[in-house]
C-alpha cells in the first residue's frame, strides 16, 4: 500500500471513494463534486483495477491508496477508514465511483440538528431514483454506503465493516451493528445525489409479466460474482441480525423475486442462475455462532454498550 497524508487542517470531514476499473471521465465528475464539499481531503482506495495509471494521472498519487488486487468492497471500506482514523478526521463521507453528489452535500448534512449530536452515527442521502426524496430526515434502519456520512467513532465501535462479505450486503450488515452499537441512523431525502447501480436494463413489458417492480422498467443486471454474493449474503445478514429484519416478507419474497429477475439479464442466464443457486446454498449452510470474525465484531458491539 502507497502512504501517504492528507492535508491537516481543522475540516471534520474526508471523503472515501472506492475504484475498480472506473469510468475514469464519471471519476473525473465524481471528484469535481467531491472536491467542493471536502475540497483536497479526499481518498481514492483502489481495487486492483487495471486503468490505475488513468487514475493517478487524473486525480494524482498523492490521493491514491492501492490495494494492488481486488480485495472487496468491504475491506477496501476499512483500510480507507484507518488511514483517514490516523489523520483524525471525525467524519467520512463514503462514495461509489460513480456517485456524483450535489455540490452542497456535506454543508447541508453538516447544518442539521442531528450531525450534532452525540448518538448520530450515520446521516445519509437520497437518491435520484427512490420515490421518498423530499421528505424531509427521516430515521433509518438502513441506508446503502454511497452518499452516507459516517461518524468515526461508529464505525470503529461496531467493528468496521466485514471484510468477508466481499461487495454485497455490505452496508446493511454494517448499518445493523452501528444501531447495535447505539447508534441512530439518518437519511436526509430533501439531498438528493446521482448514482448508478449495476447495467441497467429496460424491460417495462416482461418485468410487468413477471410482476416485478422496477423504477420506470428499469432492471440492474450483474455478473455472475455479483448475483452469487447478493444471494449468499442477503441469507448470511438475515440469519445474523433475526430481529432486524421483517422475515415474513423479507427472505423468500426478495430471493424469489431476484430468481425471477434473472429471466430478464443478459446472456450467459444459465451461469448466472446457477451462481445465484450456489449462493443460496452457500448461504444456508452459514451459521452465524460458528463465524470468529463475525462473533468478534459482536463483542466488540457489546463492549461500547
Amino acid at each position: 500500500m502507497d502512504n501517504y497524508e492528507l492535508d491537516s487542517n481543522s475540516e471534520q470531514v474526508a471523503a472515501l471513494i472506492v475504484t475498480y476499473n472506473p469510468d475514469v471521465e464519471l471519476l473525473k465528475k465524481n471528484i469535481k463534486a467531491t472536491s467542493a464539499n471536502v475540497g483536497d481531503n479526499y481518498l481514492i482506495v483502489d481495487n486492483g483495477s487495471k486503468n490505475l495509471i488513468e487514475i493517478l494521472n487524473a486525480v494524482g498519487k498523492e490521493h491514491v491508496l492501492n490495494l494492488n488486487s481486488n480485495k472487496g468492497i468491504a475491506a477496501a471500506q476499512n483500510a480507507g477508514f484507518r488511514r483517514l482514523q490516523t489523520q483524525s478526521y471525525d467524519w467520512v463521507l463514503l462514495l461509489d465511483q460513480d456517485s456524483v453528489i450535489p455540490l452542497d452535500l456535506v454543508s447541508r448534512m453538516e447544518a442539521m440538528p442531528q450531525f450534532s449530536l452525540s448518538d448520530t452515527g450515520i446521516i445519509a442521502a437520497a437518491f435520484d431514483n427512490h420515490s421518498y426524496v423530499n421528505q424531509g430526515i427521516i430515521e433509518k434502519k438502513n441506508v446503502i454506503a454511497s452518499g452516507g456520512l459516517i461518524k468515526v467513532n461508529a464505525w470503529s465501535e461496531s467493528g468496521g465493516m466485514d471484510d468477508d462479505l466481499f461487495i454485497d450486503f455490505v452496508d446493511f450488515d454494517f448499518d445493523a451493528r452501528v444501531l447495535a452499537a447505539g447508534y441512530k441512523i439518518y437519511q436526509n431525502t430533501d439531498i438528493v445525489m446521482q448514482h448508478e447501480i449495476g447495467d441497467t436494463i429496460y424491460a417495462p413489458i416482461r418485468g410487468h409479466l413477471l410482476h416485478l417492480g422496477a423504477y420506470h422498467g428499469y432492471f440492474s443486471d450483474h455478473s455472475p460474482m455479483r448475483i452469487y454474493y447478493f444471494y449468499k449474503n442477503f441469507i448470511i445478514v438475515h440469519r445474523r441480525y433475526p430481529d432486524y429484519f421483517d422475515e415474513r416478507k423479507g427472505l423468500f419474497r426478495l430471493s424469489v423475486s431476484r430468481l425471477r429477475e434473472i429471466f430478464l439479464y443478459r446472456r450467459p442466464r444459465g451461469k448466472k442462475f446457477l451462481a445465484a443457486f450456489k449462493g443460496i446454498k452457500d448461504g444456508i449452510r452459514y451459521n452465524p455462532k460458528k463465524d470468529t470474525r463475525f462473533q468478534g465484531m459482536m463483542r466488540k458491539v457489546n463492549e461500547k454498550n
